[in-house]
């Protein structure tokens, strides 16, 4: 479980620092002088690395919760949906789209998500709770005066916001069932 967490923090502050960066570098969440470079900011490597360990354990205590046997996954459907997470990512930083077309492109996202990488209700649920968590910490966040949306639609934040946190937990699901499945194959 401990090799478990810590790559899933490893991934959370490398890959989903990177990620997020796309919207500081596009403008979605502009770079000022109290939001920095997510890139040179150390906090914002923290934040990723602990929302990564908490979508992962969320992700395989539902499993173990919800399921009389852990799913497995291969390292193949891992990375192909921590990629799939990557070009969605990508999209929502495209503020040269109207946040309308955003949202489709996301909510098709996370239906295609689901439908290449995970069906299980331990995976729509986990999605459920970490779209309304993150959406609320990121509307805490604006308030607080951290950062803001360049073109926000409710509460400060848009309206694909919840979307793209589906994705990531489906992706950061798949990514700590492989590692979870890893663990199993190396006990005796």
């Amino acid at each position: 479980m401990f090799r478990t967490i810590v790559i899933l923090f490893l991934f959370g502050t490398l890959l989903g620092n990177a990620f997020n960066s796309f919207h500081a570098f596009s403008g979605t969440i502009p770079v000022t002088a109290v939001h920095i470079n997510p890139l040179l900011d150390w906090s914002s490597y923290l934040l990723f690395g602990a929302a990564s360990v908490s979508i992962g354990l969320l992700t395989l205590l539902f499993d173990k919760t919800l399921h009389k046997s852990l799913p497995v996954v291969t390292w193949p459907n891992a990375l192909g949906a921590l990629g799939l997470l990557g070009v969605f990512y990508l999209s929502s930083a495209c503020i040269f789209l109207g946040n309308a077309l955003i949202l489709l492109i996301l909510i098709f996202g996370f239906i295609l998500a689901v439908l290449l990488y995970d069906r299980s209700l331990s995976a729509l649920l986990a999605a459920l709770l970490i779209a309304i968590v993150g959406t609320a910490a990121e509307i805490y966040f604006v308030h607080s005066g951290m950062y803001y949306y360049a073109r926000p639609q409710i509460m400060g934040v848009t309206y694909w916001l919840p979307f793209l946190y589906g994705i990531s937990s489906v992706a950061t699901g798949q990514l700590a069932r492989a590692l979870a499945s890893d663990s199993k194959k190396q006990k005796p």
